[in-house]
């Protein structure tokens, strides 16, 4: 349960560092995070059960993580959504292989689901620092593509 609260700490801060230092994709990206982790918590199976077969409704939530992040890293001029949306595909992969080996043990499907997270939360706060340091150098910095 510490790696629970550290996480929800985490989320957080680079959050709160997204919203108060970021642009628009940085803001994006740590509204999905949030959004992405309050729907994980709704959906998630009771106990006695969790991780034991596939968690449709995780899965569900974390195609759609995948499709915001996507999307992100598309319409914006960041490179940073790129690898979040790469490690958010790997969570997705992480699912499907859940039901290619149904015997996988149930911890190690939830740590490898859960694991991207991490530097996903990284990755939004170095965004919105690099955003900051561009804003200082070059005076302007362009979020959206034409």
């Amino acid at each position: 349960m510490i790696r629970h609260g550290l996480f929800l700490l985490l989320l957080l801060l680079s959050s709160g560092f997204a919203f108060h230092r970021g642009s628009l994709p940085e803001k994006i990206a740590a509204g999905i995070a949030v959004m992405g982790t309050s729907l994980t918590i709704a959906v998630a199976s009771t106990f006695p059960s969790r991780f034991r077969h596939v968690e449709s409704g995780i899965f569900a939530v974390d195609i759609l993580t995948f499709a915001a992040f996507t999307w992100l890293s598309i319409r914006s001029t960041r490179f940073w959504p790129v690898w979040i949306a790469g490690l958010q595909g790997a969570t997705v992969v992480v699912h499907m292989s859940r039901f290619a080996a149904p015997d996988i043990v149930p911890q190690a499907y939830m740590d490898a689901v859960a694991l991207w997270s991490y530097p996903i939360l990284a990755l939004i706060a170095i965004g919105a620092w690099r955003h900051g340091k561009r804003l200082q150098s070059l005076g302007s910095d362009p979020s959206w593509k034409d």
